[in-house]
């Protein structure tokens, strides 16, 4: 094994493990350090391990050495997530995952760490930095000069799929893309294609001892903070896309008022039907308007300012998350784009993030009229949680990985749509479980969280799709752990529901800031089985069923875990 997982979860130890556990004393009764205090409670978490081990009779190994990577605290629950990055012989382990849980008197709520085990892999590069980014264009076809690193190369450790362990050259953000990386990652179902597709920015792991590329995926779309403006909202009204009367925030500007919300950090901009294919650069302006009635003229621009508000009203009142990054980011939507390298203007069906911005093109109705993407509020929802993961466990975009990437942004557009359309906390049999309803074959969704099959994905691992497309099927095996989260939120118990849409969104939100960057299905499963054990935990009764609900929920689509 690659590595080993060190876990523990106080409440589940023995007395006598839980008394060698000690709250570091410079920290008694003093401020928070949730950083320092994190990195006591896990090295004599180690230090408990290291003698267990020993004391079975294996071999002993040495101790792990864990540098701080950031810290997310959480206003949900009070507490700090802090995570380390493992580094041997001072180089990081690549994915490397021990994340320790400090709870808001500086008390240990859990550890959870998977602990690798280079022995037998030399720490000293044969091949330089630039001698990987050669390696890399020649197997690329392009000229050395092309292969530019965001960041300088890094060494890191890096487990391949039998694993084996490399040291590796990570190379990040290249511009560059394999000739057949378009033919395998197509557009997914009901979308066009986009710029985010023709733009491709791919992480690459050389091995730094004979060359050989190991492995490579692209990057999710980020998302950046830009400076923070101060104003007064205006309240303004207008129709949206689907011609509905909306009220809003803007902002009153010289000669009018413009879809600025100073509240939400939301700004609107139309392109005019301009080409992202020739010209991707933003209007000067945001949307204006001489009046605060917006009427019927800007109507996708509305739709598109109201959708993404909603999507960081949720984040706020029920995640207690401050936007995109945690940090008050400013996101930004453009409407009336349109593709000419993906489809024939004026259409263009599709919405991305792309360059940290929301953009919108438009497709015909029944009636002929084209209808903006800002009116489908599950699919910004899927868009804008995209930074949201980039912004907590940063899943890797490929393989099982990549498919809960796509999954918990599916999940949480689907909660988030009907959060405001069925109603805050309504009753989940009222929901709607398709994603981009009419969009996909023949008017139907291009996804389904209740019955995956009716768009030929699977809903169980028997049919779990092995594939080198699709960075690994990310939007098809997706809907294998889509149909396990339909599973948790209709769960129910002496027919009545076991959670509320609410305990669901915070359980996964509370799973996805815990997991680690390679997380496979598996993982989640035990990740959240131990969230929702210690959420309920004042309820013994209570937990147990809880935790059994979700335990089954998962066991219906073939992800079990025997050591659960």
């Amino acid at each position: 094994m690659a590595t080993r997982n060190i876990r523990f979860i106080p409440r589940e130890q023995s007395e006598e493990d839980r008394a060698s556990i000690s709250a570091p004393i410079s920290f008694l009764g003093g401020e928070s350090d949730p950083a320092g205090t994190a990195h006591h409670y896990l090295a004599q978490v180690l230090q408990i391990d290291r003698e267990r081990i020993v004391s079975f009779g294996l071999d002993e190994e040495p101790m792990p050495t864990a540098k701080m990577a950031n810290v997310q605290a959480s206003t949900l629950t009070e507490s700090s997530v802090v995570r380390f990055a493992q580094t041997v012989s001072a180089i990081p382990i690549f994915g490397s995952h021990i994340v320790v849980e400090v709870g808001p008197n500086n008390e240990l709520v859990g550890v959870d760490a998977d602990v690798a085990n280079v022995e037998g892999t030399s720490p000293v590069a044969k091949l330089d930095g630039l001698d990987a980014a050669a390696k890399l264009a020649a197997w690329l076809g392009v000229d050395p000069t092309r292969v530019v690193s965001a960041e300088p190369p890094a060494l890191v450790f890096f487990a391949d799929e039998a694993d084996r362990w490399h040291l590796a050259w990570l190379l990040t953000e290249i511009p560059i893309a394999p000739t057949d990386f378009r033919k395998s990652t197509p557009p997914h179902k009901g979308h066009s294609g986009s710029p985010r597709q023709r733009h491709p920015l791919l992480d690459y792991l050389v091995d730094a001892h004979d060359g050989e590329l190991l492995f490579y995926y692209s990057r999710t779309p980020g998302a950046r903070k830009p400076a923070q403006p101060v104003a007064i909202p205006v309240k303004c009204r207008g129709l949206d896309a689907q011609a509905r009367a909306r009220e809003f925030f803007g902002l009153a500007v010289s000669g009018g008022f413009e879809l600025y919300d100073p509240l939400q950090r939301t700004r609107t901009y139309d392109f005019g039907g301009r080409d992202t294919a020739v010209d991707a650069d933003v209007p000067e302006a945001a949307v204006r308007n001489p009046s605060a009635d917006f009427g019927p003229h800007h109507a996708a621009a509305v739709s598109a300012h109201i959708n993404v508000a909603r999507v960081l009203d949720f984040l706020r009142s029920v995640l207690k998350r401050n936007g995109v990054d945690d940090e008050g980011m400013e996101v930004v939507s453009i409407v009336n784009c349109v593709d000419s390298g993906s489809e024939t203007p004026p259409q263009w069906g599709n919405a991305v993030w792309w360059q940290n911005k929301m953009w919108y093109g438009q497709q015909p109705t029944a009636k002929g009229e084209l209808l903006s993407y800002a009116v489908y509020l599950d699919v910004i929802g899927h868009e804008l949680f995209h930074g949201v993961i980039e912004h907590t466990c940063g899943l890797i975009y490929k393989n099982q990985a990549g498919a809960l990437n796509e999954s918990f942004a599916d999940i949480f557009g689907i909660i988030i749509a009907n959060w405001y359309e069925a109603g805050p906390d309504s009753d989940v049999g009222l929901w709607n479980w398709e994603f981009l309803a009419g969009l996909g074959e023949n008017g139907g969704p291009v996804r389904d969280l209740r019955d995956p099959t009716r768009t030929g994905d699977p809903d169980h691992m028997r049919t779990f799709l092995r594939t080198h497309e699709d960075e690994g099927g990310v939007h098809t095996n997706s809907n294998i752990h889509n149909k396990a989260a339909y599973n948790v939120l209709t769960a129910t118990q002496a027919g009545a529901r076991v959670f509320s849409p609410r305990d669901v969104a915070i359980l996964y939100y509370m799973c996805l800031m815990r997991l680690p960057q390679a997380a496979t299905f598996k993982k989640t499963l035990s990740v959240l089985l131990d969230v929702t054990a210690m959420v309920y935990s004042g309820d013994a009764s209570d937990c147990e069923r809880k935790v059994a609900a979700v335990r089954d929920a998962y066991s219906q689509v073939g992800i079990v875990i025997t050591d659960a």
